[in-house]
Protein backbone atom coordinates (compact mmCIF):
# COMPACT_ATOMS: atom_id res chain seq x y z
CA UNK A 1 0.00 0.00 0.00
CA UNK A 2 1.43 3.33 -1.21
CA UNK A 3 2.47 5.88 2.04
CA UNK A 4 -0.13 8.31 3.25
CA UNK A 5 0.26 11.84 2.47
CA UNK A 6 -1.58 14.56 4.06
CA UNK A 7 -2.75 17.54 2.38
CA UNK A 8 -0.24 19.79 3.49
CA UNK A 9 3.02 16.64 2.15
CA UNK A 10 1.01 16.65 -1.24
CA UNK A 11 1.29 20.26 -1.34
CA UNK A 12 5.25 20.89 0.06
CA UNK A 13 5.65 18.00 -2.87
CA UNK A 14 4.21 19.65 -5.90
CA UNK A 15 4.14 23.27 -5.34
CA UNK A 16 0.71 23.24 -5.66
CA UNK A 17 -2.03 25.43 -3.60
CA UNK A 18 -4.37 23.60 -1.60
CA UNK A 19 -7.30 25.05 -3.09
CA UNK A 20 -5.84 23.50 -7.05
CA UNK A 21 -5.83 20.41 -5.39
CA UNK A 22 -8.68 20.51 -4.25
CA UNK A 23 -10.62 21.40 -7.58
CA UNK A 24 -8.81 18.86 -9.02
CA UNK A 25 -10.16 16.73 -6.42
CA UNK A 26 -13.63 17.93 -7.35
CA UNK A 27 -12.91 18.07 -11.29
CA UNK A 28 -12.44 14.17 -10.92
CA UNK A 29 -9.08 15.07 -12.50
CA UNK A 30 -7.14 13.00 -9.86
CA UNK A 31 -7.69 9.94 -8.01
CA UNK A 32 -10.38 9.85 -5.49
CA UNK A 33 -7.78 9.92 -2.19
CA UNK A 34 -9.20 8.02 0.56
CA UNK A 35 -11.56 9.60 3.26
CA UNK A 36 -10.10 8.89 6.42
CA UNK A 37 -12.58 10.73 8.59
CA UNK A 38 -15.80 12.88 7.88
CA UNK A 39 -13.53 16.02 7.14
CA UNK A 40 -10.11 14.71 6.24
CA UNK A 41 -8.48 13.13 3.17
CA UNK A 42 -5.98 10.94 2.55
CA UNK A 43 -3.60 11.31 -0.43
CA UNK A 44 -0.55 9.09 -1.64
CA UNK A 45 2.18 9.05 -4.16
CA UNK A 46 -0.51 8.26 -6.89
CA UNK A 47 -1.86 11.76 -6.35
CA UNK A 48 1.38 13.59 -6.51
CA UNK A 49 2.34 11.86 -9.83
CA UNK A 50 -0.86 12.92 -11.33
CA UNK A 51 -0.83 16.39 -9.90
CA UNK A 52 2.66 17.00 -11.65
CA UNK A 53 1.38 15.73 -15.12
CA UNK A 54 -1.70 17.91 -15.03
CA UNK A 55 1.04 20.91 -14.01
CA UNK A 56 2.63 20.16 -17.76
CA UNK A 57 -0.53 20.63 -19.40
CA UNK A 58 -1.43 23.86 -21.03
CA UNK A 59 -4.71 23.88 -20.10
CA UNK A 60 -3.86 22.96 -16.12
CA UNK A 61 -1.54 26.42 -16.03
CA UNK A 62 -4.58 28.12 -17.04
CA UNK A 63 -6.38 26.90 -14.03
CA UNK A 64 -3.56 27.20 -12.14
CA UNK A 65 -2.93 31.08 -13.16
CA UNK A 66 -6.58 31.45 -11.91
CA UNK A 67 -5.86 29.76 -8.59
CA UNK A 68 -3.13 31.91 -8.28
CA UNK A 69 -5.08 34.93 -8.31
CA UNK A 70 -7.68 33.63 -6.13
CA UNK A 71 -5.19 32.51 -3.52
CA UNK A 72 -3.74 35.73 -3.66
CA UNK A 73 -7.04 37.62 -3.42
CA UNK A 74 -8.37 35.66 -0.36
CA UNK A 75 -5.16 36.97 1.63
CA UNK A 76 -5.70 40.49 0.44
CA UNK A 77 -9.05 40.00 2.04
CA UNK A 78 -8.44 38.44 5.08
CA UNK A 79 -6.26 41.65 6.22
CA UNK A 80 -7.77 43.99 4.65
CA UNK A 81 -11.24 45.43 3.59
CA UNK A 82 -12.70 45.43 0.38
CA UNK A 83 -12.48 49.19 -0.48
CA UNK A 84 -8.63 49.10 0.83
CA UNK A 85 -7.86 45.80 -1.74
CA UNK A 86 -7.29 47.06 -5.27
CA UNK A 87 -7.02 44.41 -8.58
CA UNK A 88 -3.54 45.93 -8.59
CA UNK A 89 -2.53 44.31 -5.10
CA UNK A 90 -4.09 41.14 -5.92
CA UNK A 91 -1.90 41.11 -9.33
CA UNK A 92 1.26 42.29 -7.16
CA UNK A 93 0.44 39.08 -5.24
CA UNK A 94 0.00 36.59 -7.90
CA UNK A 95 3.24 38.10 -9.37
CA UNK A 96 1.39 38.94 -13.10
CA UNK A 97 0.39 41.85 -14.43
CA UNK A 98 -2.69 43.60 -13.73
CA UNK A 99 -4.11 43.12 -17.27
CA UNK A 100 -3.56 39.10 -16.63
CA UNK A 101 -5.71 39.06 -13.34
CA UNK A 102 -8.78 40.88 -15.87
CA UNK A 103 -8.38 37.57 -17.70
CA UNK A 104 -10.58 36.00 -15.58
CA UNK A 105 -12.05 38.51 -13.85
CA UNK A 106 -13.95 41.07 -15.05
CA UNK A 107 -13.60 43.14 -11.80
CA UNK A 108 -12.84 42.74 -7.82
CA UNK A 109 -16.67 41.87 -6.68
CA UNK A 110 -15.64 39.15 -9.23
CA UNK A 111 -12.48 37.81 -7.14
CA UNK A 112 -14.21 38.47 -3.50
CA UNK A 113 -16.67 35.85 -4.87
CA UNK A 114 -14.18 33.24 -6.33
CA UNK A 115 -12.63 33.99 -2.80
CA UNK A 116 -15.69 32.70 -1.03
CA UNK A 117 -16.29 30.18 -3.26
CA UNK A 118 -12.78 28.82 -2.89
CA UNK A 119 -13.29 28.90 1.16
CA UNK A 120 -16.67 27.43 0.84
CA UNK A 121 -15.44 24.28 -0.86
CA UNK A 122 -12.79 23.98 1.62
CA UNK A 123 -14.84 24.49 4.72
CA UNK A 124 -14.68 20.90 5.34
CA UNK A 125 -10.36 20.27 5.24
CA UNK A 126 -10.28 23.70 6.99
CA UNK A 127 -12.30 22.80 10.01
CA UNK A 128 -10.24 19.20 10.28
CA UNK A 129 -7.23 21.22 9.73
CA UNK A 130 -8.04 23.39 12.92
CA UNK A 131 -9.36 20.49 14.75
CA UNK A 132 -5.89 18.98 13.95
CA UNK A 133 -4.01 21.97 15.13
CA UNK A 134 -5.79 21.50 18.51
CA UNK A 135 -3.52 18.52 19.14
CA UNK A 136 -5.92 15.80 19.42
CA UNK A 137 -7.33 15.22 15.63
CA UNK A 138 -10.55 13.26 15.44
CA UNK A 139 -11.26 12.64 19.34
CA UNK A 140 -12.05 16.13 19.05
CA UNK A 141 -15.68 15.56 17.16
CA UNK A 142 -17.18 14.32 20.18
CA UNK A 143 -16.39 17.14 22.29
CA UNK A 144 -18.99 20.16 21.21
CA UNK A 145 -16.96 23.14 23.18
CA UNK A 146 -13.59 22.26 21.39
CA UNK A 147 -15.25 21.34 18.21
CA UNK A 148 -16.75 25.02 18.84
CA UNK A 149 -13.32 26.55 18.99
CA UNK A 150 -11.83 25.04 16.10
CA UNK A 151 -14.68 26.23 13.85
CA UNK A 152 -14.44 29.54 16.05
CA UNK A 153 -10.94 29.80 13.91
CA UNK A 154 -11.76 28.73 10.70
CA UNK A 155 -14.42 32.22 11.15
CA UNK A 156 -11.89 33.68 12.91
CA UNK A 157 -9.62 33.50 9.78
CA UNK A 158 -11.79 34.55 7.34
CA UNK A 159 -13.64 37.52 9.39
CA UNK A 160 -13.46 40.71 7.21
CA UNK A 161 -14.38 38.35 4.13
CA UNK A 162 -17.57 37.07 6.24
CA UNK A 163 -18.32 40.42 7.19
CA UNK A 164 -18.18 41.89 3.67
CA UNK A 165 -20.82 39.35 2.58
CA UNK A 166 -23.02 39.89 5.39
CA UNK A 167 -22.64 43.91 4.53
CA UNK A 168 -23.75 43.29 1.05
CA UNK A 169 -26.64 41.09 2.06
CA UNK A 170 -28.08 43.02 4.50
CA UNK A 171 -27.81 45.98 1.93
CA UNK A 172 -29.95 43.97 -0.08
CA UNK A 173 -27.74 42.54 -2.86
CA UNK A 174 -29.68 39.19 -3.97
CA UNK A 175 -26.27 37.04 -4.96
CA UNK A 176 -24.33 37.63 -1.55
CA UNK A 177 -27.62 37.05 0.10
CA UNK A 178 -27.78 33.66 -1.41
CA UNK A 179 -24.04 33.27 -0.88
CA UNK A 180 -24.45 34.18 2.40
CA UNK A 181 -26.99 31.54 3.04
CA UNK A 182 -24.78 29.29 1.35
CA UNK A 183 -21.93 29.59 3.62
CA UNK A 184 -23.97 29.67 6.63
CA UNK A 185 -25.73 26.20 5.62
CA UNK A 186 -21.78 24.90 4.93
CA UNK A 187 -20.21 25.68 7.96
CA UNK A 188 -23.40 24.01 9.72
CA UNK A 189 -23.52 20.90 7.78
CA UNK A 190 -19.31 20.57 8.40
CA UNK A 191 -19.72 21.52 12.26
CA UNK A 192 -22.43 19.18 12.58
CA UNK A 193 -21.42 16.33 10.75
CA UNK A 194 -19.28 14.61 13.55
CA UNK A 195 -22.12 14.62 16.20
CA UNK A 196 -24.94 13.05 13.77
CA UNK A 197 -25.36 9.60 12.42
CA UNK A 198 -23.17 8.21 9.20
CA UNK A 199 -27.15 7.94 7.55
CA UNK A 200 -28.00 10.92 8.84
CA UNK A 201 -29.58 13.85 6.22
CA UNK A 202 -28.45 17.00 5.04
CA UNK A 203 -31.38 18.60 7.89
CA UNK A 204 -30.06 16.80 10.97
CA UNK A 205 -26.81 17.67 10.39
CA UNK A 206 -27.25 21.66 10.06
CA UNK A 207 -29.41 21.43 13.36
CA UNK A 208 -26.58 19.68 15.34
CA UNK A 209 -24.14 21.92 13.81
CA UNK A 210 -26.02 25.19 14.27
CA UNK A 211 -25.70 24.48 17.96
CA UNK A 212 -21.50 24.37 17.61
CA UNK A 213 -22.09 27.44 15.61
CA UNK A 214 -23.75 29.31 18.14
CA UNK A 215 -20.81 28.21 20.26
CA UNK A 216 -18.20 29.33 17.69
CA UNK A 217 -19.36 32.34 16.99
CA UNK A 218 -19.43 33.40 21.08
CA UNK A 219 -15.80 32.07 20.89
CA UNK A 220 -14.99 34.45 18.13
CA UNK A 221 -16.67 37.04 19.96
CA UNK A 222 -14.67 36.92 22.83
CA UNK A 223 -11.59 36.73 21.20
CA UNK A 224 -12.06 40.05 19.22
CA UNK A 225 -11.81 41.80 22.74
CA UNK A 226 -9.22 40.24 23.75
CA UNK A 227 -5.47 40.46 22.88
CA UNK A 228 -4.64 36.82 21.59
CA UNK A 229 -6.35 37.12 17.74
CA UNK A 230 -7.11 34.13 17.19
CA UNK A 231 -5.29 32.36 20.20
CA UNK A 232 -1.79 31.55 18.88
CA UNK A 233 -2.19 27.69 19.45
CA UNK A 234 -4.30 27.53 16.50
CA UNK A 235 -2.51 29.74 14.00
Amino acid sequence: MPAALSLSEVVAATSVPASTIHYYRRSGLIPAPLRAAANRFVYDQRHVDAINALRAQPAAEQHDCRERIVDAAIEAFKTRSYAEVSVSDIAEAAHMAKGNVYRYFPSKEALLTASIETLLDDTSERFQGALDALGEGDDLTVDPEKSAMALGYVVADVLPILLELGARAAKGHEPSADLARRVLRTLAITAGRPFTADDADEEEAIQAGLRVIESGFSTVLQWSVGTDWPPDHLV
